[in-house]
């Protein structure tokens, strides 16, 4: 493509204006033609004014374009005007002049003759000559104007395999193959065309799929397959067939005020070409598209299906569905769809053909769905598949038409056949042949003003619910009691689905069956089967390798986990996996045991029973540490038999609830997941504990239990309590719902980390040791939110002995508590770089601070960013750092620093003895840092931070809060600071491990 690229990009610097002025030149006035064989004379031809170069509007071009000057060959072909360029030439004249060979040889040595410029009779002779020897002198070119968009289409099909040979002759081609994981990643935004054999096929009714073998007589069949045969028009013999329009709807884009994106189209690969020129040519046919002359243009992605041979053509509308405002209309809930058949025994499936393209477009809409290729322009005439609104448009005309809301208007009523109109009571316009006719032709055009949805023209009573049933977009599901009834249902729909002309495809459809298929289930009149399209190769599935793959896996097993009865309690381990745990081969055991037990489970899916509103329902709850599920189900000859499953992982503040509530929760989500199902109808709980019934009947009852009352009251429920299982209930339990005891011992081995009891965190053998001889820095910061105000402390210790090199204090200005401890961090590491310290030991009472400075959480806000980056500057002036997060009650030396220096207001630096020995009195640091001490000498004794200054330690025991009486002063300073001194400190989290 890359020539092509060139003669673009040429064509484009003809066109644009010069960068310089350049300048004008004349017309040629005389042009020398090159001598015949055997001729000793140059020929000039001497021309007119120039042609206007101006396409007429309403002129047919022509068919051929004659030209005097090989030169113009090109131009006079591009342009239809140039017809009359023989014409335009006034004289001829034909110079003698001695040529030794030809004029390629020596064209300066022709001498023109001016005596013969005005000789008649010569000039004459040779323009006769000239004009009877053009034929056989130049290779006249032909401008074909195809005058079909089929002849169209063709040439650009040769054109484009035209320039696909020669870019292969010329250069390698490189292509880039849009594989099938394009496809899963973007199926809802793109426009899938399908494999279209034959877009009008003729319909044979004897084919169509009627009665069960086994069941049905030859009779009922006959009766069926005669409404098939009167309604036989709407019928289409495939189902990518190409319908008729649909009356009354019209489809619109409204892209408010974007400006039109023209995107340029992708390459095609040259053995493509003709797959992708046979499907434009079926399109055009049947009038699907046309081409176009829109400001948009969205390009068409080729797809190549899985064996590599044949291809997925679709069209990229990302963008235009980016710009398109999202309707409203709603979409049917696919469990709302499955229920209502428990007293159906017959059955039938309807599926419209090629739903989508029965729907015209408004003038609007076709711009903005035009699509470019290397064949040219095109626009839909019909909705295409892709565009976002497409399902929620047709849904809405299904809808109209099995509920009966609205009529067609007069103009297109007149267009339906009578007997329709007869059967629904309807108005009957008398009409003959020729004026149906003529309506025919003269269809107004729709608009997004004039459908029957904007008229709102309400249809009379006889209007309405067909069968009482919603569609899922095109597919209908229906059952009746009797095959009569499912007779007189069919040909009241039939009659429906012609009134506003939508099509159904023949080989797609079902009549009369014992179970159909509809929306990936098998519908009986037992009851609901799963039909899964993953369960025929699941079974060889092997555990995915990426974390994408598991939850593709988990998103294809969500569409059935009704038919799960434990379903969250063992995906629970596979949704907490990472990517980093999958692709690092980290022990995966409980997952992939896991995930066999669902490969075998949706396997053998049970059968649900259809809900039945005259039995009474049956809830089991099942809890246990990390989820809460029940089985919703009905009573049959003594046994419960599933009617639906669910569940879902507990919470963080529901994994402290005590299992007799969990199974609370349980009962909860039934009733709130299957309320329409169950809503004033008995419901029977059977549940291990007796917290159900207290609540039912407590009138102490406070906090959750109050709320939980509340709700229940509202429901008619009957508890039952089972201390085990084998009371009895496993004797009346169905072959689907699996015993609460197995649940159990399958919960042991699946045990996901939400689960898991927290075992109490090991001390952390990294602890400083008791003789251990180095700094330790403690830093501390607070602020006033009212203000910003805040303070910084920071005290730098020398061990052994907890001396007190440095104690100060900083008032801060415009900071956040956040802000205020990373000063304190900062101004204690200056501290002990100006005091040329390498190793040193930090400790802190801010999680955050610490955890982002050993990088364990991320830092997102700019100003703590900033804090972050300087502290890294200042830890490269240190051989090692070890960093400690400490509760603040240990901490309350950094903290009496910032308390008190707040209260001043301004910056400070302790000296005072009283001050000093403070400091040693309230700090704990050393109960979470040191290990376990050892008694020291009776002769130990505690040596003041500044002058050797003596500390009075009783013997064996460390300074402490207890460890001396305090002052006076001292005992005003405890007052000050902001945590509790005096009390007896709480058992808290051993140390995390240093860094």
């Amino acid at each position: 493509m890359r020539k092509r690229e060139r003669e673009l990009d040429e064509l484009r610097q003809e066109q644009e204006p010069p960068a310089v002025s350049t300048p004008q030149y004349e017309w040629p006035s005389k042009i020398m033609l090159r001598p015949r064989p055997g001729a000793t004379a140059a020929r000039i031809v001497q021309l007119q004014d120039p042609p206007k170069q101006v396409r007429p509007t309403n002129v047919e071009p022509p068919s051929k374009v004659v030209c005097n000057v090989a030169t113009q060959t090109t131009e006079l072909a591009d342009v239809g005007t140039q017809t009359d360029a023989a014409q335009e030439i006034t004289e001829v004249t034909v110079l003698k002049a001695n040529v030794p060979g030809s004029i390629e040889a020596n064209s300066n040595e022709a001498e023109l003759d001016a005596e013969s410029d005005s000789d008649p009779s010569f000039l004459d002779a040779e323009v006769q000559e000239c004009q009877g020897q053009e034929a056989e002198e130049m290779d006249l070119p032909s401008c074909a104007w195809p005058s079909t968009p089929i002849q169209r289409l063709e040439e650009e099909y040769a054109r484009c395999m035209r320039v696909s040979q020669e870019d292969l002759d010329l250069e390698p081609a490189i292509y880039l193959q849009e594989g099938s994981e394009l496809l899963s990643q973007l199926r809802d935004e793109l426009a899938m065309l399908p494999e279209l054999k034959d877009l009008s096929p003729e319909c044979d009714i004897s084919k169509a799929d009627v009665g069960d073998p086994d069941r049905t007589t030859a009779a009922e069949e006959k009766k069926l397959r005669y409404i098939l045969t009167y309604h036989r028009k709407i019928f289409l013999g495939d189902g990518n067939a190409a319908p008729a329009p649909a009356r009354g709807v019209v489809s619109d884009l409204d892209v408010g005020d974007a400006k039109p994106v023209a995107q340029r189209p992708r390459s095609i690969a040259p053995h493509i070409m003709l797959k992708v020129y046979e499907l434009l040519k079926k399109l055009l046919e049947t009038e699907l598209i046309e081409f176009s002359v829109s400001a948009w243009a969205s390009p068409i992605v080729i797809v190549l299906k899985k064996n590599g041979v044949d291809i997925w053509m679709c069209i990229d509308y990302r963008v235009v569905n980016g710009f398109n405002q999202l309707s409203t209309y709603p979409l049917p809930l696919i469990d709302d769809l499955l229920i209502g058949f428990e007293s159906a025994m017959w059955f039938m499936s309807l599926d419209m053909a090629s739903g989508f393209w029965a729907i015209r477009m408004t003038e609007r809409a076709k711009l903005i769905s035009a699509f470019v290729c290397p064949f040219g322009h095109f626009q839909w005439v019909r909705m295409p598949f892709g565009l976002k609104n497409a399902p929620l448009v047709y849904q809405a005309v299904i809808n109209n038409c099995l509920w009966g809301f609205v009529r067609l208007p007069a103009e297109e009523e007149k267009l339906v056949d009578p007997d329709v109109l007869e059967f629904l009571g309807l108005d009957r316009f008398e009409q003959d042949e020729s004026e149906r006719e003529k309506a025919e032709r003269n269809v107004p055009i729709l608009t997004d003003r004039i459908t029957a949805f904007k008229r709102d023209i309400p249809a009379p009573s006889q209007m309405g619910p067909v069968i009482g049933r919603s569609s899922y977009i095109d597919d209908i599901a229906h059952g009746a009691p009797t095959w009569d009834q499912l007779c007189e249902d069919l040909n009241a729909l039939l009659f429906r689905l012609r009134y506003w002309n939508i099509s159904v495809s023949l080989p797609k459809s079902e009549f009369g069956k014992l179970s159909i298929p509809y929306l990936s289930h098998e519908i009986s009149a037992e009851g609901l089967r799963a039909t899964p399209k993953i369960a025929k190769g699941v079974q060889d599935l092997p555990f995915p390798k990426t974390l994408k793959g598991v939850q593709s896996f988990l998103g294809s097993l969500n569409y059935y986990h009704k038919f799960i009865d434990d379903f969250p309690v063992v995906a629970a381990i596979l949704y907490e996996l990472t990517d980093e745990q999958i692709r690092a081969g980290r022990d995966l055991s409980k997952a992939k045991e896991a995930f066999e037990i669902l490969k075998r489970k949706i396997v053998s899916t049970p059968l649900l029973r259809h809900p039945d509103r005259t039995r009474p329902f049956v809830i089991i709850p099942h809890a246990n540490q990390w989820a809460a599920c029940a089985v919703l189900g009905q009573e049959y000859d003594g046994v419960i038999h599933p009617v639906r499953f669910t569940g879902r992982v507990l919470n963080d503040a529901e994994l402290r609830y005590h299992v007799a509530e969990k199974e609370v929760v349980a009962v909860m989500r039934v009733l709130d997941v299957f309320q329409t199902l169950v809503q004033n109808c008995l419901v029977k709980v059977f549940t291990r504990h007796s917290v159900l019934s207290w609540l039912l009947k407590s009138k102490t009852a406070d906090g959750r239990c109050v709320r939980w009352g509340v709700i229940l009251s509202h429901w008619n429920l009957e508890v039952h309590k089972i201390q085990r299982d084998e009371d009895g209930l496993p004797a009346i339990l169905g072959a689907g719902i699996t015993s609460r005891e197995h649940l159990d011992e399958v919960a042991e081995s699946l045990i996901p980390a939400k689960g898991r009891v927290k075992a109490p965190p090991v001390i952390s053998m990294e602890m400083l040791e008791a003789d251990f001889a180095g700094y330790v820095l403690s830093f501390d910061g607070a602020a006033k939110t009212s203000t910003r105000q805040g303070s910084c402390g920071c005290i730098i210790w020398e061990l052994p002995g907890w001396k007190i090199l440095a104690a100060h204090g900083f008032i801060l200005g415009d900071v956040t508590v956040n802000d205020a401890e990373y000063y304190g961090l900062l101004k204690g590491l200056t501290l002990a770089s100006e005091r040329e310290i390498q190793d040193l030991v930090v400790v802190g009472d801010s999680r955050i601070v610490i955890q982002q400075v050993q990088g364990l959480i991320n830092c997102n806000q700019p100003n703590l960013q900033r804090r972050l980056s300087e502290v890294g500057i200042l830890k490269e002036k240190f051989t090692s750092m070890r960093l400690v997060h400490v509760k603040r009650e240990y901490n309350q030396a950094a903290d009496y620093l910032t308390s008190k220096t707040l209260a001043l207001g301004t910056s400070w630096q302790t000296e005072g003895p009283e001050e000093l020995r403070h400091l040693v009195q309230v700090s704990k640091i050393h109960e979470k840092l040191m290990k376990p001490l050892v008694i020291m000498d009776e002769n130990t004794q505690g040596v003041s931070p500044q002058e050797g200054l003596p500390v009075e330690t009783p013997t064996g025991i460390r300074p402490g809060p207890e460890s001396a009486p305090l002052s006076t002063a001292a005992r005003i300073m405890v007052a000050v600071t902001r945590s509790r001194t005096q009390e007896q400190p709480e058992q808290g989290e051993p140390m995390g491990p240093l860094e």
